[in-house]
């Protein structure tokens, strides 16, 4: 016969199962009991006792925070989800490639001996990423098909249809030997290089698509064909920002056949370029022409021009600070040398000191050209996070399909190394988040990873991502 007890312990109460037991040896009646669990005080039910499962001998102390930061950064993305089923699910090294660039920014071929000291082992325990299978996988990824895939949804995820752009090429020198390695200008020099042309959406910043062109291509050559390419996809550009590499007779008039409105800067030698000088220069320079960036102040004037046959507008804006350095210059050199001077030339030099004309298809406030052009520096900026920040150079493959994929990852990577810099950005760069985190480890037993309590900073970069952290992980 068996009843329930109640034992009073402190000020808890805990309930036990007594049940009689005849002892035939002592010819007695005992009682054994059996713990079952403590009693809720309110409603007098007893609460399920289970004992506790071992967790098995701890094996090793791994960083915890970053890698699993990042990677429920990424599989909760709109953009995962978007591209699940035609690009992540296919190639499954992507994510914990992700990961350890990120984290580490460090050569490809040190990825595994990363991976043993990070989570991601475990969160992705079938994926191999030596070295020869990551060349493998960026060789699949240079398939043309796949990026068509890839962009068509992508594209499609960020609302393609009708775009503002922003577009500029950078050079990507490199000593590989490679189809598409050319001779080319690079900051003053010339090397073997690709140019990395890249398309950004003038409004959100995002990067929309990118060309891989060959060293000796220049970028007055390669703007008809993005656009053309932008439009197959579905993009059509309602208009386009460029730097005076891209301007050319042919590429301003086929912008205005394919109504697309443009900025660009005009470079300077154009016979356009000298009339607007020698004609409107010396009125640039007065107080009702005042204008204020910030603590910056310049001068800027509007004038309708004829630009190849078409309707245009050309803004001269001086800067005095440079327009004081240039003179300064120009004057050393007249006082150095007063003799056997072209007259012409240092008329022109003195006028055009300072100055920059941009050009424009359509009328734009005078007080709004310079922030609009300048505009360009978030694709500067760009380029900057992916040369330093995520290590696209040195490029170490020699195989043209390789070079391809590599460059596809690296352009994926950014997207989301530009998502999660922009979240965090009023509180810290990418690379501090990453610090913090790493900071976070967990421990590692036969059965489960059981992380560290978080500290308030971690706690904080979690709660914003709306990451929960777990109490333990199944192995």
């Amino acid at each position: 016969m068996s009843f329930i007890r109640h034992k009073i312990i402190g000020n808890k109460s805990y309930a036990y199962e007594i049940t009689s037991i005849w002892d035939k040896e002592s010819k007695k009646t005992k009682t054994k009991s059996r713990y079952l669990g403590p009693v809720d005080p309110q409603t007098k039910e007893i609460k399920k006792f289970s004992k506790k499962v071992s967790l098995g001998k701890e094996k090793l102390i791994l960083d915890f925070g970053d890698a699993y930061f990042l990677n429920q950064f990424v599989i909760s993305s709109d953009l995962y989800i978007a591209l699940k089923e035609v690009f992540f699910d296919h190639y499954s090294e992507m994510i914990p490639l992700m990961i350890y660039r990120l984290c580490a920014q460090s050569a490809m071929y040190n990825c595994e001996e990363w991976m043993s000291g990070s989570v991601t082992a475990y969160l992705y325990k079938n994926i191999s990423l030596s070295s020869q299978r990551i060349s493998d996988f960026f060789n699949m990824l240079g398939n043309e098909d796949v990026q068509r895939s890839f962009f068509k949804a992508y594209l499609n995820f960020v609302g393609g249809c009708e775009k503002s752009v922003i577009i500029d090429a950078t050079s990507l020198p490199n000593q590989i030997h490679i189809d598409f390695n050319a001779w080319g200008h690079a900051d003053g020099k010339i090397e073997k290089q690709f140019r990395f042309l890249c398309v950004l959406d003038q409004e959100t910043k995002a990067p929309l698509f990118y060309r891989l062109l060959p060293g000796n291509i220049v970028d007055v050559n390669t703007l008809q064909t993005t656009i053309n390419e932008l439009k197959a996809m579905g993009v059509n550009n309602s208009f386009v920002l460029i730097d005076a590499g891209y301007f050319s007779e042919s590429n301003i008039n086929e912008l205005y056949k394919q109504e697309i409105n443009f900025l660009s800067r005009m470079p300077a030698g154009r016979k356009i370029y000298n009339n607007l000088i020698l004609n409107h220069a010396d009125t640039v320079e007065a107080l009702k022409h005042s204008y204020l960036i910030g603590e910056r102040s310049y001068f800027a004037i509007s004038v309708e021009i004829d630009l190849y046959g078409n309707k245009g507008y050309a803004f001269l804006i001086l800067d005095p600070e440079r327009k004081a350095k240039e003179i300064r210059e120009l004057q050393q050199k007249y006082c150095n040398d007063p003799s056997e001077r072209d007259d012409n030339k240092d008329k022109f030099e003195f006028l055009s000191a300072g100055m920059m004309i941009l050009v424009s298809s359509k009328p734009i406030s005078v007080s709004e050209i310079v922030q609009s052009y300048y505009l360009r520096q978030s694709i500067e900026q760009v380029f900057g996070c992916a040369k330093s920040e995520l290590n696209l150079l040195p490029i170490r493959n020699h195989n043209d399909k390789t070079v391809r994929g590599y460059l596809f990852f690296q352009f994926i990577l950014l997207i989301f190394y530009l998502k999660i810099k922009e979240k965090y950005l009023n509180q810290y760069t990418v690379e501090q988040l990453l610090l913090i985190l790493r900071k976070l480890k967990c421990k590692v037993f036969d059965k489960q990873i059981i992380p560290a309590e978080q500290t308030k900073k971690q706690r904080l970069i979690f709660e914003q991502e709306k990451i929960l952290m777990p109490n333990s992980l199944g192995i």
